[in-house]
């Protein structure tokens, strides 16, 4: 019997060990994959997800958990309250407030970054991002100022600013689920205000001091007519049967459009770029791939009889304007391709190039699949027509020529709207109701008056949400599986006799660079449990771990890539991927110089 009894839990072992390396290896996949950015991070969780249930790692039954999961219902009526406020007018006041005032450079830095921590202290940090950027590019065109000197201090504070309350920012409303779950309590709406204001408020001023002096300012924005003068778009050109160029070289062609014109290569039979020896003659109905800039293709088609290639454009005119489009982190064409643009709004856009920031195209545009801080060049009949605006609205486009800011569509929607989020922020922060049930008045609230319309559905960054709702049980098999357990173990047996504020740091620093290459989101399901559990070992309280979580997971300074903020600027502030930690590796060291005294103050 004591024979069985052994054997069946060496089975067990066998069993749990094997748990733990399917999901071990498929979280270590997930991350690269993340990291790698090649396809949407929505799908890749969601294959992830379904590879763990073939598995048996996650219950079949439990797969879909996640959808239903109170923080991703918050999440997604943060976001719908963030429109709500968008069309009620709050922002649009807020830039014309701005927009009267006579500010020196420095004064208006200050100005929008505080304007931006706080807009993303009560909504969607992506979303305030989104709603001032345009504000900004603007005023700089107007007063002939370089942007880039401004797009990175306003990116960071708007990430600092979510970190004050509890729907400022993704990973403090799963944070706050995460302590439910450990005590029973969940964080409430303005318990992160201890810590986060603190570091929001000196984070500011650091970069309005000190910090901006990193800041890489390029000389790339001071042109009268343009915002940014963004070089080297891709162009697809049709080579016409009377084209001038047919018999040359492709070096030839080179000479001829000028030195800021490449030639990448020619469309092949399966669609993609071959690039061939700028020794080869150019045939009759070729199409070329070649990086100009929108100032130069007009006069490149000209000289040598090409045309930009027909199944990019659709509108029939012989003389299209031109305007300049960014994809923003909302925007209904991230993660698609040209045919997807095509069908939507082929009578009013075609699409002419696409410029990107340090990008190696192989395929033929009409295959790239757009992400966030694309620039596209769109053709349009007439940029005053408002089908047209209402189109690139639509899309979640933002155009990067001067326009008027927005006026206040109705004081009394504005008002109205106001009053109904600050009671919903009324009733959560005292406990009287579930931020879930308030949030959903508050939106039910918004679409009486109007400022939500019957397509709701198009406001939810439905990525995000998917994501999220994909890694819940992810998160959850962590804990089951006994992975964060033996992880916590192992840094409770690392660290023995450590004292509290260096695990606090430790747990802090992980959770920071796990947070600069994969979405902060993410970083905050992956974390959660590892942090609980080592405070349970060491027999600590979860509150300050959990907390060392949210503000790390908000802290993704150092890249492009690990918060939708920094990627929004990286194109009409003309950043390199190097830039960033220029300003923010300093800045990430004020901030944990700031934060673990706050939290060990507050929370032990």
């Amino acid at each position: 019997m004591v024979g069985w009894t052994l054997e069946l839990i060496n089975l067990e072992k066998k069993v749990s060990m094997s748990e733990q390396t399917i999901l071990a290896t498929t979280l270590a996949v997930l991350m690269g994959l993340l990291i790698w950015g090649k396809w949407r991070y929505d799908g890749v969780t969601l294959v992830c997800l379904a590879a763990l249930v073939l598995f048996g790692v996650v219950p079949a039954d439990n797969a879909f958990s996640g959808f239903g999961h109170p923080a991703v219902i918050t999440v997604a009526l943060v976001l719908l309250i963030s429109r709500g406020l968008q069309e009620a007018g709050m922002v649009s006041l807020a830039g014309n407030l701005i927009s009267r005032l006579t500010l020196s450079q420095n004064q208006y830095m200050i100005m929008i970054m505080i304007v931006a921590a706080f807009l993303s202290s009560f909504m969607n940090n992506i979303g305030a991002m989104a709603l001032l950027l345009p504000i900004t590019l603007s005023l700089c065109q107007k007063m002939e100022w370089n942007p880039s000197k401004f797009l990175m201090p306003l990116a960071f504070a708007s990430i600092l600013g979510g970190m004050n309350t509890v729907i400022g920012t993704p990973p403090n409303i799963i944070i706050a689920q995460y302590r439910q779950e450990y005590t029973g309590v969940a964080f409430n709406f303005f318990d992160y205000s201890f810590v986060g204001l603190a570091v929001s408020i000196l984070g500011v001023l650091f970069i309005a001091l000190i910090g901006y002096r990193f800041v890489k300012v390029r000389d790339n924005a001071n042109d009268a007519t343009r915002l940014i003068d963004l070089k080297n778009y891709l162009f697809e050109v049709t080579v016409r049967d009377d084209s001038k160029a047919i018999g040359m070289r492709l070096s030839e062609i080179k000479k001829i459009s000028g030195p800021e014109t490449e030639v990448l290569g020619v469309v092949n039979e399966s669609g993609g770029v071959s690039r061939v020896s700028m020794g080869k003659k150019i045939q009759p109905g070729q199409i070329l791939v070649i990086k100009t800039s929108p100032d130069d293709i007009s006069s490149i088609q000209e000289a040598l009889g090409f045309e930009i290639a027909d199944d990019l454009v659709t509108i029939q005119e012989s003389d299209l304007a031109e305007i300049e489009v960014m994809v923003t982190a909302g925007s209904r064409l991230i993660g698609r391709k040209h045919e997807f643009l095509k069908r939507l709004a082929s009578e009013d856009l075609a699409l002419l190039g696409l410029w990107r920031q340090g990008a190696k195209f192989r395929t033929r545009l009409a295959r790239e699949t757009f992400k966030v801080g694309d620039v596209l060049l769109l053709g349009v009949r007439t940029i005053d027509d408002d089908g047209v605006k209402e189109r690139i609205k639509h899309l979640g486009l933002m155009p990067l020529m001067e326009r008027d800011l927005q006026t206040i569509p109705s004081r009394s929607r504005l008002i109205k709207s106001l009053i109904f989020f600050g009671l919903a922020i009324g009733l959560t922060a005292f406990n009287v109701m579930n931020i879930v049930v308030a949030f959903l008045l508050c939106v039910i609230a918004f679409i009486s008056i109007k400022v939500l319309n019957g397509n709701l559905y198009r406001n939810i960054e439905w990525p995000v949400v998917v994501m999220l709702a994909a890694m819940i049980p992810v998160g959850q098999a962590l804990e089951t599986s006994g992975i964060s357990l033996n992880i916590a173990n192992f840094i409770s047996s690392s660290t023995a006799g450590m004292a509290l504020p260096w695990l606090i740091l430790m747990v802090l620093v992980i959770t920071m660079f796990v947070s600069d290459i994969v979405n902060n989101a993410a970083t905050a399901v992956i974390m959660a449990p590892i942090a609980a559990n080592l405070a349970i070992q060491v027999g600590q309280p979860v509150e300050p771990f959990l907390m060392a979580v949210a503000v790390g997971a908000s802290c993704a300074f150092l890249s492009p890539i690990g918060h939708q903020c920094n990627t929004l600027v990286m194109a009409p502030g003309n950043y390199k991927f190097g830039d960033y930690w220029r300003l923010g590796l300093p800045l990430e060291c004020v901030i944990v110089a700031i934060s673990i005294p706050m939290i060990l103050f507050v929370w032990t």
